[in-house]
């Protein structure tokens, strides 16, 4: 894997693909018949309803472009062919306790392109998964932030 080359699991790819449908058959063509109703309107000069309807289907356009990039570029994890004794990209989910806290977290390590830490899906290259990364359950870990702590791994899967 290139160093800067973004990553998705399989399940990423499906949602894009999903998104990307939603995008082409349903929203591009909403928008171009509510540009064309603007045009109908009459001078473009002054036609507010035109002038946010292009800016949407540039949007829409833009939107497109980097999903067919991102889908073109990124190496896709097949996540279904993980070893669960590891924390892995792609992987299952991670339980570990944050052992200054005592409090327990899980999480899945996925992509920047997959990230959003409130579905519990965590980046590959944040400080939390940088650390379990490669380690088994039992093992403890540092997070190397500007104040560093240590993490327990807990449980990987379920």
């Amino acid at each position: 894997m290139a160093e800067n080359q973004e990553v998705l699991t399989r399940k990423g790819k499906e949602d894009l693909l999903k998104r990307l449908d939603e995008l082409v058959n349903v929203e591009k063509p909403k928008i171009l018949s509510d540009l064309n109703l603007a045009r109908s309107q009459g001078d473009l000069s002054e036609n507010a309803d035109y002038d946010a309807a292009l800016a949407k289907a540039q949007e829409i356009e833009n939107e497109i472009n980097r999903i067919r990039y991102t889908l073109d570029h990124a190496l896709i994890i097949d996540n279904e062919q993980v070893n669960s004794q590891f924390a892995k990209l792609g992987g299952e989910k991670v339980t570990v306790r944050n052992l200054s806290t005592g409090k327990d977290y899980s999480f899945f390590i996925v992509g920047e392109i997959e990230a959003n830490p409130s579905e519990g899906k965590i980046s590959n290259t944040s400080p939390v998964a940088q650390a379990v990364l490669g380690h088994s359950v039992g093992e403890k870990v540092e997070v190397r932030v500007a104040n560093p702590y240590e993490m327990e791994i807990l449980k990987i899967g379920d």
